[in-house]
Formats: C-alpha cells, structure tokens, sequence
C-alpha cells in the first residue's frame, strides 16, 4: 500500500495489472485537526459516501489499482471542480474568475460545502488562504496521483479505464429531480457520453444486471469532476461514475453496516474482475 497522510490511501494490483484504476474520492471519514463546524454532526457526516473504499475493497485482486480520499468531504469535495466555489462563502474577492456551479450557489455542495441538510457548516466566512491550503494540501494531490496512475496505464497497454466510485441515497431527496422515488441499485455516468465509450458502459452494467442488481445510465446523476477531469476516450482514457443505492448496504441513518453488507462486497469484486478482464481485452 502507499499511504499519503490524511490526503489518500493507493493499495496496488495484486498480480498482473489490469489498464483500470478506481478511486474513491467522497468516502474519507478523516476530520482534519482545523475542521469547526456548529452543524450537527449526524448532517455532517451524512454527506459522506461511507464504506465505499470497503464494498469495492477486493478490485485490487483482480489487478485493478484502488485510490482512496481519506480526508473528508466536508473539509474540500475532490468530486469538485478547482473553480466551484460560491463567492458568498469567503470574506474577500477570489483572486481568479470563479465558476460556481449549481450545486454550489442552490445546495451548498461545492468544492468546500457550506451547509449539510440544511444547517450551516461554518459560523463565520473562510479566507482565501485558507481554501487554497485545502486545495494545495489536499484536493490537488489527490487529483495528481489519480492523474499519475491513469497515465501509467495509458502508457503500458495503450488504453486506460477508470472507475470513479459513490454511493447515492436510495429515495431522491427534496432537492432532486426524482424527489420521493426509490432508484436503481446502482447509476453509470459518463456526462451523456462525453467521459467513456458506450461499450464499456454497457461491459459495467452486464456485470451487474448478471448479478441480480438494476442499473441506469446517467440518471440521476450525469457524473462530476473525478470523471471530467480524467476520462478522454479520444486519448484512451474511459472514465465512468459508479454510483451504488446506501440501502443495499448500509442504514442511512445510523450509517451501520447491513447484515449482507459482505454479499455487497463479494457481488462487486466480481464486478471488478469482470471490468479487469474487459479493460485487458481492450489492450495493445
């Protein structure tokens, strides 16, 4: 394993290398020593993906590399863009153009949240030093690593897949456009096409479906900034979203593991070793 304190774990293939890579950007449960938030912290921590690293534990077996975010992503969200920050949150101008998304300036749930289910995160604004620390210390490390590791298997096999991993609440929540209804078992995102090819969507999804799960593409998320940033299927590089229902594994309450949370984890190392095996058949 190769650890970066408090910014990621990478456990490395076991055996031959497989051309995919998975990371886990939202799921860290490390609350580094300057996070202050008057929040309760039940609606702190609930925004974050738990136990994704754990259910998608066994992928290094098969030959695929696991990249792990151990900060949390309450601190800085490394599914973010480096410009999705809400002006509103800081107590000076940016020094650079800003880029907000909706999920900043509606939700709260920029690069650094401002607000968990409805509750305020912080009680004062943050300066400008102290985000671009959390970029510099935190959010571009991890993005460099994961950026290192596609390469390098670009670079061996002519070709890399990268696997960005979530979990999702299993009834669309009042801000959602599928508000008050149970989604599929798990959602694949590309950006409506524009991070993966359509094949290696469909590869997931068989891997799933073949295991009893249901599966929809692109809804109700398109895919964020892990994806963005990395897949450029004109260059080689197919990068999917994998978001996963929290009911499947875990109360999403009281954030406990679910009694079949292991038959979770055995059915998704399948999934992992069927995707290292397609990722191997799309090789040089």
């Amino acid at each position: 394993m190769e650890y970066k304190r408090g910014v990621y774990l990478y456990t490395l293939p076991e055996g031959d290398m497989a051309p995919s890579v998975f990371d886990v950007p939202r799921s860290g449960r490390e609350y580094p020593l300057g996070f202050h938030s008057t929040a309760p912290f039940n609606d702190v921590h609930f925004l974050v993906s738990q136990y994704v690293e754990e259910i998608w534990a066994r992928a290094p077996q098969s030959g695929s590399g696991l990249l792990y975010a151990t900060f949390v992503n309450n601190w800085i969200d490394a599914n973010r863009g480096e410009r999705d920050i809400d002006p509103a949150l800081l107590f000076e101008p940016w020094p650079e153009p800003l880029d907000p998304t909706d999920k900043s300036n509606r939700l709260g749930m920029g690069l650094i949240h401002s607000k968990a289910r409805g509750h305020a995160l912080y009680p004062d604004k943050l300066s400008v030093a102290e985000v671009k620390h959390r970029i510099e210390h935190y959010w571009r490390p991890y993005h460099t690593r994961l950026a290192e590791l596609i390469e390098e298997r670009r670079q061996k096999f002519g070709i890399a897949f990268h696997l960005s991993c979530h979990c999702m609440g299993t009834i669309g929540p009042v801000t959602a456009h599928d508000h008050g209804l149970r989604r599929k078992d798990f959602c694949l995102s590309d950006r409506d096409g524009t991070t993966s090819s359509r094949e290696f969507m469909e590869a997931i999804a068989e891997a799933m479906r073949k295991r009893g799960y249901s599966v929809t593409f692109n809804d109700p998320f398109k895919g964020a900034e892990s994806i963005r940033l990395h897949g450029k299927p004109e260059a080689g590089v197919h990068s999917v979203q994998i978001e996963v229902i929290k009911e499947l594994f875990m109360d999403e309450e009281s954030f406990q593991k679910k009694p079949d949370f292991d038959k979770v984890q055995e059915d998704l190392a399948g999934v992992a070793a069927d995707i290292a095996a397609y990722a191997r058949s799309q090789a040089r």
